[in-house]
């Protein structure tokens, strides 16, 4: 019996099918899975990339030919699938093409039922054939009209011992071209295969109807409108593919953490069995985080899709209202490509319209930078701001902006856990992916309106000049008064439309009040007055991480620093931005660079020691609180992180004394209780642990946290 595979990939097209640059990456790694002898274990496999009609049709014939009945032969397809006007499914080629009255010549194309033919003479009874491919090709829009988004693909290419796979039964786009990223489909398909993870029943092999079952499930989660389906006779199903390892410590961290964030994220409870669990398997927490990425990306995916969609409806909604037929259709367009279902669609026009902007408002001037969008909004920390003032003046350089310093997860040792973690996170990166960061923008600049030398004092008199009413704005934003600051940099704007200034300070009261794309864009036309405005770049790049583009802020944080490298604040922000995409690494060398140039900012210390923590460093983490709590003694969170930096080293004692300390700063905190009852747990005062965790559920069930009740009742429970 022999294991053969043709593996074909069209990625060049003529014009009329968008190219799928992704479809020669697809080739490349399914082959590496088929072919390796401990996992695919083919004996052959060929692979075809971009051929013409015959030299496709030649190869499929070869492969399915001189076969015996024990033969497993494979066919791979990734490209553009195309429907002829009777319905009939075509395989794209690199010429395919239709004519200028939108049909298809059929010549420049391979059809299903040559497949079909070809299949059927074959004397192999175990045929597999896996489509990656949209059945309405994606063509334009003249052609998409004779596309009805249905192939009957069982009709087509159904047998006796086949199994034929489809990323799609629809007309939903099956490709997600990101960067270097194989299409959506096929990752999970390599995914499943790779890892093992798509042994579904552990019983060392990936049969066709469990690799079916464990991509769809990926595909769904990323792009819920795809249906991937399966279509097979007889023995098809159970057709063996490939091998999986049933003792692999990673595959079984794996298949539990898929069994954990089956909906996206880990419950309390879970994450406490996945950190006993990799322990037990003495797994590398590196390791570990790299699992968790790999399974949540799916979900993360889906997250970033419908944060994107909602960003474009609020801008949409902001140029006009009603939305204009085009508009409508637009955002149609749009919700195909991002694979989002109708119900998607309506909950986040539900929302728009119930706050009537799409850019959830942030506290004051401290905006609220979003939790990570891969995350579900009711799991997120309730947010805690910052006491500090937020004043700087013209002649200052802004001071560093405060985030709010979110309590580390207390995780990887026994009985630790924490009430806030989601799902994704992983083991020391967790923070990273659930903290909700608070920018301080420094205040707008006064006096700047070329060949003006008015003074900032605001007079009695009714302003008549664009820098009477910009002086007049500057007095309402020092007074909080943001709404009326913004009418009055409007009216500046309109009697002298290159008020750089007048544009800058506009934008930061936007920010004030939570309208950071409104914020975003008075910075850009700054910038387009004034290209070297660093504190523009600095402010857009906070109003673009409060809207979940930390990738964007980075860039206009970049720009700042070139034009101004000795400026603390916005290193300190960079190093927030990159901790939050999980470069701790990175986010280290910005905080060492903000306390070379600002040694007092006891901020950087404390958020360098939780990048430091979550890449294992705890007695690093350890010594940058012990500078954070020198220079803002009353700083709870600090106490707190430090204190189950302690306990992961195993100073419960220690812990305890740090979970005092902030207890006296915040008596009503439960999950300082909590923490500190599970340090006195493991120290055998079963007592002080249960005062301790009562105390905790009596506080959570005040605050109406019932899920966070339920696990300390349970945890009691478990201490008694």
């Amino acid at each position: 019996m022999a294991k053969m595979a043709l593996v074909i990939g069209v990625s060049d097209y003529e014009p009329g099918l968008t190219p799928l640059p992704g479809a020669t990456r697809d080739v490349e790694a399914m082959r590496r899975v088929l072919q390796h002898p401990d996992v695919g274990g083919f004996d052959d496999v060929k692979t075809l990339l971009n051929p013409e009609p015959l030299v496709m049709q030649e190869a499929i014939e070869t492969l399915f030919s001189g076969r015996t009945k024990g033969d497993l032969v494979l066919l791979f397809f990734s490209g553009h699938g195309v429907k002829d006007d009777n319905g009939r499914l075509h395989l794209a080629t690199r010429i395919t093409r239709k004519n200028t009255q939108g049909e298809l010549i059929r010549a420049t194309s391979v059809p299903a039922s040559f497949v079909q033919d070809i299949m059927s003479n074959s004397r192999s009874k175990r045929q597999v054939v896996i489509l990656d491919c949209c059945f309405s090709g994606a063509f334009a829009e003249g052609w998409l009209a004779k596309d009805d988004g249905s192939v009957d693909v069982k009709a087509q290419l159904g047998g006796e011992g086949r199994a034929v796979l489809t990323s799609s039964t629809s007309t939903q786009y099956s490709f997600e071209q990101e960067g270097s990223d194989l299409s959506t489909y096929t990752r999970y398909l390599i995914e499943g295969i790779e890892t093992g993870a798509a042994d579904l029943d552990s019983d060392g092999v990936v049969s066709i109807d469990e690799l079916h079952e464990y991509a769809k499930g990926k595909v769904q989660e990323a792009a819920p409108a795809m249906k991937p389906e399966i279509y097979a006779v007889k023995e098809g199903y159970k057709i063996h593919l490939s091998q999986a390892p049933t003792e692999d410590p990673k595959l079984r961290y794996r298949k539990e953490v898929e069994h954990c964030a089956s909906r996206g994220e880990v419950s309390v409870v879970s994450r406490y069995t996945l950190d006993a669990l990799r322990e037990s398997l003495e797994l590398p927490p590196e390791e570990a985080v790299a699992i968790e990425d790999e399974v949540l990306e799916p979900y993360r995916k889906y997250q970033k899709k419908l944060q994107r969609y909602e960003q474009v409806l609020v801008e949409a909604i902001q140029r006009g209202q009603p939305l204009s037929r085009d508009t409508q259709n637009e955002l149609k367009r749009l919700q195909r490509v991002l694979s989002l279902r109708d119900e998607d669609i309506a909950q986040i026009e539900a929302q728009v319209t119930s706050q009537k902007k799409a850019i959830p408002p942030s506290n004051k001037l401290a905006a609220v930078i979003q939790a990570q969008p891969f995350f579900r909004r009711e799991a997120v920390a309730p947010i805690k701001p910052s006491n500090e003032a937020l004043a700087t003046s013209q002649s200052e350089t802004p001071a560093s902006p405060q985030i709010r310093l979110t309590r580390l997860p207390a995780i990887s040792v026994p009985f630790l856990r924490n009430p806030k973690l989601l799902i994704g996170a992983g083991i020391t990166t967790a923070v990273a992916l659930i903290a909700l960061f608070l920018v301080k923008l420094p205040q707008p600049p006064q006096n700047v309106e070329p060949a003006s030398t008015v003074s900032p004092t605001v007079s009695s008199v009714a302003p008549t000049s664009a820098q009477d009413f910009y002086t007049r704005g500057d007095d309402k934003y020092s007074k909080q008064d943001y709404q009326g600051a913004i009418e009055d940099y409007t009216q500046a704007i309109q009697l002298y439309p290159d008020h750089v200034e007048a544009y800058y300070s506009r934008g930061a009261s936007k920010a004030s009040l939570g309208d950071n794309q409104g914020a975003i864009t008075d910075y850009d036309q700054a910038l387009k007055l004034k290209p070297d405005y660093v504190e523009a770049y600095y402010n857009r790049g906070a109003s673009k991480a409060n809207l979940g583009d930390n990738q964007g802020a980075i860039t206009d944080y970049d720009q700042a620093l070139k034009l101004k490298p000795d400026y603390a604040g916005v290193y300190y922000n960079r190093g927030v931005s990159k901790a939050i995409l999980g470069d701790n690494q990175g986010a280290i060398t910005d905080y060492d660079q903000a306390l070379k140039l600002k040694p007092d900012d006891a901020d950087a210390y404390h958020e360098r020691g939780k990048s430091k923590y979550r890449l294992g460093d705890h007695q690093g983490a350890i010594a940058d609180y012990d500078q954070a709590l020198k220079l803002k003694p009353d700083d709870t969170n600090a106490y707190y992180n430090r204190g189950v930096s302690k306990a992961l080293l195993g100073d419960n004692q220690g812990a305890i004394t740090d979970y005092d300390q902030a207890l006296k700063l915040k008596p009503d905190d439960a999950d300082t209780y909590y923490e500190r009852g599970k340090s006195k747990d493991r120290l055998g005062d079963k007592q002080g642990a249960i005062a301790d965790y009562q105390k905790a559920a009596e506080l959570y069930q005040t605050q109406g946290k019932t899920k966070e009740y339920q696990d300390v009742l349970e945890q009691i429970k478990k201490s008694q």
